[in-house]
C-alpha cells in the first residue's frame, strides 16, 4: 500500500497541474486504497522466553539475570506467589511460581521427541538393513536347502543302490551255498548210481560167467557121451543091409 501511493504521489502532480485538484484525488485514492480490506495474517506466540531471577520474593526485587525457557531449576523454598530457586553454577534467586513447571518446556520436550524421533528413523533404517540382510541370507538358505535336498536325494538313491549291490552278493551267496548242496547231493547219487553199475555189471559178469561155465561144462559132457556111443556097431548093421 505504501508503495501505491508512492506512485500516486509521483505522478498525480504531472497529470494534474493544479495543485488543489492534485491533493483532492491524492485523498480519494488514500480513502479508497484505506477502505480495501487487508489479508489478515496469522502469528504465533513466541516460545523463546526469558523468565526473570529476583533477588527476592517480589516484582520489586533486583532482576539477578534472565533464565532462558527450559533451564533446569532446583527448588528450594515457596513465599506467596514466588519460589526460591537454584540453577546450575550455585546462583539462587526468586521466579515466580506459575513460570515454573514440574515438566520440562514444551520446547525442550520437542527437541527430545525429534532426537527420539531421529533415533528412531535410524533404527527403522537399520532394521531395513538388516531385513534386507536376513532376506538375503533367506534366499541364499533356500538355495542352498534345496542344494541339500539334491544331494540327499543322491545319497539316497546312492545308498539304495549300494544297498542293492550289498544284497546281490548275500543272495549270491545263499543260492551258491544251496547249489552246493544240491551238487553234493547229485554227487552222493551219482556215486550211488555209479556203485550199483557196477554192482550191475558185476552181476552181469558173473551171470555170463556161470552162463559161459554151464556151455563149457554141457558141451564137455555132451561131448563126452558122444563119443561113448556106439558107432561101430551101427555102422556094421548099416553094411549088413548092402
Amino acid at each position: 500500500m505504501f508503495f501505491i501511493i508512492k506512485i500516486f504521489e509521483k505522478w498525480l502532480p504531472i497529470v494534474f497541474k493544479n495543485k488543489s485538484q492534485s491533493i483532492l484525488w491524492s485523498i480519494v485514492v488514500f480513502l479508497v486504497i484505506a477502505s480495501t480490506p487487508v489479508q489478515a495474517k496469522t502469528a504465533y506466540v513466541s516460545d523463546e522466553l526469558k523468565v526473570p531471577l529476583r533477588s527476592g520474593a517480589s516484582n520489586g526485587h533486583r532482576i539477578i539475570k534472565f533464565l532462558p525457557s527450559g533451564t533446569a531449576l532446583t527448588v528450594l523454598q515457596s513465599s506467596g506467589d514466588f519460589t526460591e530457586i537454584e540453577v546450575s553454577g550455585g546462583k539462587s534467586g526468586w521466579v515466580l511460581s506459575e513460570q515454573v513447571m514440574n515438566v520440562p518446556s514444551g520446547r525442550a520436550r520437542l527437541a527430545v521427541s525429534n532426537k527420539k524421533l531421529t533415533n528412531a528413523k535410524q533404527q527403522v533404517k537399520e532394521l531395513k538393513n538388516t531385513i534386507a540382510e536376513l532376506k538375503s541370507e533367506i534366499r541364499q538358505l533356500t538355495n542352498d536347502k534345496g542344494s541339500l535336498e539334491n544331494e540327499r536325494t543322491n545319497l539316497s538313491n546312492s545308498l539304495d543302490d549300494l544297498k542293492i549291490t550289498a544284497a546281490n552278493p548275500l543272495s549270491l551267496s545263499k543260492k551258491n551255498k544251496r547249489l552246493r548242496k544240491d551238487l553234493d547231493k547229485v554227487r552222493e547219487k551219482e556215486s550211488m548210481l555209479e556203485k550199483d553199475n557196477q554192482q550191475l555189471r558185476s552181476n552181469v559178469a558173473q551171470e555170463w560167467f556161470i552162463i559161459g561155465g554151464g556151455v563149457a561144462i554141457g558141451s564137455l559132457i555132451l561131448g563126452l557121451i558122444i563119443t561113448r556111443i556106439n558107432w561101430r556097431r551101427k555102422r556094421d548093421n548099416w553094411g549088413d543091409s548092402f
